[in-house]
């Protein structure tokens, strides 16, 4: 049982140390130590209170030896500021301070998602009819955030070079990546994550014609950035594109978005337009290419009309 009255080992530690504390500034005076003789009984817990001096009984100082017309120095300059002053000095601050705003492009392969800025989504562009192109039937597969995740991993390596591209390589990576997440691979991809089927995902995904012809420069999971200040204020804009190209100056060319979606709709392809299109306009890019991996598509998109003109 622990009782009120009975002080903490806690206080008892602070105590001890406020005490010698205060017993070593009073001894490190070298000839002579000032200290105020109050009017008052200070409290136990104030420095001047830790340890008993007996300050009433020690003389006064004694300053008859100093000359009469010695003065007690200055302590600052009169504080002449007025609300009205201090008003407007804050403006002044406020004005020169730098503001700055971070935002980042959407990689969310949900339409429920937001992108960088508010778009008009006009996805089908150049089609003689204006109507969607018919995506091709593919085998039933379950798809998911998981699948989604592998298959951005597994391209990533391979344009890095971190996996072969050899059919055995890309299946024995895949099933460590599923078993990485908990998960065990399974023959049916309509079931689950079936680890052959994610390795055909990939090599069919590369051997597309659009993604073959930029192979020897593209660059996976390449961080971009962009600044851009209007009336004072910064906008810095920071994302992460899955691949892209850059000509010889180091200016993006064309940006690639891996999407694994197994039917995406209209609404989830406007979306993506909209994600593209945020990453174009912020790095310069020539062109845009949302690759809908399952499905084997590649869907074109270009810059903003006003940053073209820029």
């Amino acid at each position: 049982m622990v009782y009120r009255s009975q002080p903490s080992v806690q206080s008892v530690q602070r105590h001890s140390l406020m005490d010698r504390t205060s017993g070593a500034a009073h001894t490190r005076a070298r000839e002579l130590l000032v200290l105020p003789r109050l009017d008052t009984t200070p409290s136990k817990s104030a420095w001047i209170g830790l340890v008993d001096l007996s300050l009433a009984d020690l003389p006064s100082l004694d300053v008859s030896h100093l000359p009469a017309s010695l003065t007690a120095a200055r302590t600052g300059v009169d504080n002449a500021q007025t609300r009205a002053i201090f008003a407007a000095e804050a403006e002044i601050i406020a004005a020169a301070q730098t503001r700055l705003t971070w935002l980042a492009p959407s990689r969310d392969e949900s339409a429920a998602g937001t992108v960088l800025r508010e778009e008009e989504a006009s996805l089908w562009t150049g089609s003689a009819d204006d109507q969607p192109p018919e995506l091709d039937v593919v085998a039933p597969v379950q798809g998911g955030r998981e699948r989604g995740l592998i298959l951005h991993k597994l391209i990533e390596e391979v344009l890095t070079g971190e996996t072969p591209e050899a059919e055995a390589a890309l299946i024995e990576r895949a099933a460590d990546l599923i078993r990485s997440l908990g998960r065990s691979p399974v023959s049916d991809p309509a079931t689950g994550l079936s680890a052959d089927e994610l390795a055909a995902c990939v090599a069919r995904t590369l051997a597309l014609p659009d993604i073959a012809a930029l192979r020897p420069g593209l660059l996976a999971e390449f961080p971009v950035y962009a600044a851009q200040a209007n009336d004072g204020l910064e906008t810095a804009t920071a994302g992460i594109a899955d691949a892209l190209t850059v000509g010889k100056g180091g200016q993006p060319v064309v940006v690639v978005d891996w999407k694994s979606d197994v039917n995406p709709d209209a609404q989830t392809l406007d979306h993506y337009h909209a994600q593209v299109r945020a990453y174009l306009n912020m790095t310069g890019a020539e062109r845009g290419l949302i690759v809908l991996m399952t499905r084997g598509t590649v869907i074109a998109v270009s810059p903003s009309p006003q940053t073209v003109s820029a």
